[in-house]
């Protein structure tokens, strides 16, 4: 009797610890290595070892916050295999949510300087001009809101009701101390957990300026033994104390300055510690994603025996997937309704809330991230920092935006360095004034020896609905063409012709989705253009002939635009179409014989022109681009047979092409097709040939009196080809190049190194 009753305490006293037994699983920093944690947590499952809290630091607080919210393993590796992660992760902004509307008039600038205007005439540089941050965070702080707020919603924002119980770990560098998350806003919580110096941008939280938790507590076994008293605990080390750093690797020696020394060891009473040797892994590689998730599992498995026996208790696949699913069914849907402004003054934030919810409805998640990433286009804004807070009295969340603006004042430098003619220096300066309205006021200058300009302008953007922006923009420009352009040309030569153009262009401006948009202007320009009727007559020095318009025009332009590149774009599309019509009169004084001068010779005419260039990515490392260009003008026939070349619509498809008067490639009416094999060797070197087919309609001829006139239709064509050995600085390209074309017949090369973008033309 007594034995039997000693045996049936000892059943109770056994099913009590497996029914009361904990687990608590620690998971440390160590950036791209942490994704070794989810094969460890995948093991874990599939040998039904439950899991009742998670602790974690930096990478470690990625992956035990989503499986705390009820993301499975699987899951987890799906969304880093994503080009989701990939551009949260990079800083880098995908082209889907680009405002092509607001960054259509790109300028060729290598850098930018923001200056902050004081008390209205005191101008201070930046205080930091080396940058905070190499990551971007415009895009992670978007990223944010998707991934974490429901279920920050459904857990109240208490981390113990999370469908697994969460801490995590940050750094206060201030107060030199770790910060430990139990609560408040789960996405912040992370960010501010994982946030390396220098490459991801620090999170103000509670007036602390917080960096990565891996600074003072790298694996927060302290945390998970204070806080939440598991009965057992498992622990998954990726990283190591840092080591002597090497004198070429720049993050080492930041680990090395400031990172504490963390102690990564459980004792064996109180847990199982499983440590990995990732030195073959470098702190910002996601790319070994299922070869670390393998990793991970393999050495669960290896240690699965001895788990087994420490743990006892159970927890089937199928408890554990109606765990999630009662979780995540609990999760509140993407609604907004009130929107809260932060950070500026109350007109910019009238701007800013038109721009999310106009017309004060309901909006959705999708309708959000449009509003978001249009914001964040915006030149004038520097910063936003979403957060949806849920309110269970209305069951919609509301929105939190903290913005930043950007310093009133830009400076801008660029240019391009060649070893050709196409030398050019650009400057200018932009003030921004963000109000109700949106405003920018400009000046550019450019200046090189075959293209000289100035152009200012204002842009004013009004907030409405629909959105729309009035411009007006004055061009005062003039280009030189020279003959020839070759590889270090000479200095002295005279350049073939010359033309200067002066005009004004008042404009409003609609948007077409995210990637496009329509315009309608009126102009009017004043041209001039001084030649020779023959170019053998170049060095003898004659007086030019001179050729004068005054014109005005209308028109309509609709164009889309996702390419990577201005120069050299190996992904993407554009699209272009305009329909203008022009009304003036040419005057023509020759500079040999009075006899031959014309006055106010009057033409009204409409041109039509569209453009488009797109790119298919054929393999990984292979992309095949397709280009048209198609150009139809009725303009009457000029005073002599120059002009009319150099009035006529031109094909310049290359940026070299843009430098060079090439008249066999003027018509005015033209299609023109192009193919562009593409070799990308790396992320930032590739080799590119274009071939293009120039197609006129009809040719200019030049009569005996050099009076112009047409050829038959379709009686020729001309063929050009480039080939160029192109690599990208995050600031611009450099570009070697060989350019043929089949007239005069003959190569081309050169070296160009920033950016040749030019004014366009008034009848371009």
């Amino acid at each position: 009797m007594k034995i039997n009753l000693v045996l049936f305490s000892l059943i109770l006293i056994l099913v009590s610890q497996l029914h009361a037994q904990k687990v608590g699983l620690v998971l440390s920093g160590g950036g791209a290595k942490g994704i070794t944690h989810i094969g460890v947590i995948k093991a874990l499952e599939d040998n039904n070892i439950p899991i009742d809290y998670i602790a974690g630091t930096s990478m470690g607080a990625i992956v035990g916050g989503l499986y705390a919210m009820g993301l499975s393993p699987d899951q987890m590796i799906d969304i880093l295999k994503s080009n989701d992660f990939k551009y949260w992760s990079t800083g880098e902004i995908q082209s889907d949510n680009i405002y092509y509307y607001r960054n259509a008039d790109p300028k060729p600038s290598f850098v930018d300087f923001r200056l902050k205007i004081n008390d209205l005439d005191s101008f201070n540089l930046k205080d930091y001009l080396l940058p905070t941050n190499i990551v971007s965070p415009r895009q992670m702080n978007y990223a944010l809101v998707p991934l974490f707020a429901q279920a920050n919603a459904s857990a109240g924002g208490d981390f113990n009701k999370l469908m697994v119980p969460f801490a995590c770990v940050a750094s206060d560098i201030y107060n030199k101390e770790a910060v430990i998350f139990r609560s408040g806003i789960l996405g912040d919580a992370i960010r501010a957990s994982m946030t390396f110096p220098f490459m991801f941008k620090p999170i103000i939280i509670e007036n602390r300026l917080l960096f990565d938790g891996g600074i003072y507590n790298n694996f927060p076994v302290d945390v998970m033994r204070d806080d939440f008293k598991p009965d057992i605990m498992i622990g998954s080390v990726v990283a190591n104390n840092p080591r002597k750093p090497d004198e070429h690797n720049i993050v080492m020696q930041i680990e090395n300055m400031i990172m504490s020394k963390t102690d990564y060891t459980i004792t064996k009473k109180e847990g199982i510690l499983l440590k990995f040797n990732l030195s073959n892994v470098n702190t910002f590689d996601f790319s070994k994603i299922d070869e670390l998730v393998k990793i991970g599992y393999d050495e669960v498995m290896k240690n699965i025996d001895e788990i087994k026996a420490r743990i006892p208790r159970r927890i089937s696949i199928e408890e554990l997937t109606e765990k999630r699913k009662k979780f995540r069914d609990g999760f509140p849907p993407f609604k907004f309704k009130k929107i809260e402004v932060e950070g500026v003054d109350s007109l910019q934030k009238i701007y800013i809330e038109k721009v999310f919810n106009y017309d004060n409805k309901i909006f959705n998640l999708n309708e959000f991230k449009e509003a978001y990433f249009k914001l964040i286009s915006d030149d004038k804004i520097s910063e936003v920092i979403p957060h949806a807070i849920y309110n269970p009295s209305t069951g919609y969340f509301d929105l939190n935006l903290d913005v930043t603006t950007q310093n009133q004042l830009k400076v801008m430098l660029g240019g391009n360095i060649s070893s050709s003619t196409s030398n050019q220096a650009y400057f200018g300066v932009s003030y921004q004034n963000l109000g109700e309205y949106a405003q920018t006021d400009y000046v550019d200058a450019q200046f090189g020896r075959i293209y000289n300009g100035l152009g200012l302008g204002t842009r004013i953007e009004v907030p409405t609905q629909k959105n729309w922006y009035l411009k007006l923009g004055v061009i005062l420009h003039k280009f030189d063409y020279f003959e020839g352009n070759r590889l270090f040309y000479e200095d002295n030569r005279t350049s073939y012709f010359n033309q200067y153009e002066g005009y004004s262009k008042l404009s409003i401006g609609f948007p077409l989705t995210m990637k496009g948009r329509m315009e309608f202007g009126i102009g009017y320009g004043a041209l001039t253009d001084n030649y020779l009727q023959y170019r053998d007559l170049t060095g003898l020095n004659p007086k030019n002939d001179k050729s004068a318009f005054s014109l005005g025009n209308v028109f309509a332009k609709i164009d889309s635009y996702t390419l990577n590149d201005i120069m050299y774009p190996t992904k993407g599309f554009s699209y272009s179409t305009s329909l203008q019509l022009f009304g003036g009169e040419e005057n023509f004084k020759s500079g040999t014989d009075p006899v031959l001068n014309v006055s106010d010779r009057m033409d009204l005419w409409v041109q039509y022109r569209a453009k488009m260039d797109r790119y298919y990515p054929l393999k990984s490392n292979f992309t095949v681009g397709a280009f048209a260009e198609l150009a139809i003008t009725t303009r009457k026939l000029l005073q002599n047979y120059t002009v009319n070349l150099i009035q006529a619509p031109s094909f310049q498809p290359t940026p070299f092409t843009r430098t060079v008067f090439n008249d066999a490639f003027s018509a005015n009416q033209f299609l023109a097709v192009g193919i562009k094999p593409i070799y990308q060797i790396n992320k930032q070197l590739h080799v590119r040939t274009e071939a293009y087919w120039f197609i006129p309609y009809k040719t200019f001829i030049r009569q005996s009196d050099n009076s112009p006139g047409y050829s038959d239709a379709f009686r020729s064509s001309q063929f050009m080809s480039e080939t160029s050995l192109v690599f990208n600085f995050k600031i611009a390209s450099a570009a070697f190049f060989a350019n043929y074309s089949s007239s005069p017949g003959q190569w081309n090369l050169g070296i160009n190194i920033g950016f040749l973008l030019f004014n366009p033309k008034f009848t371009e």
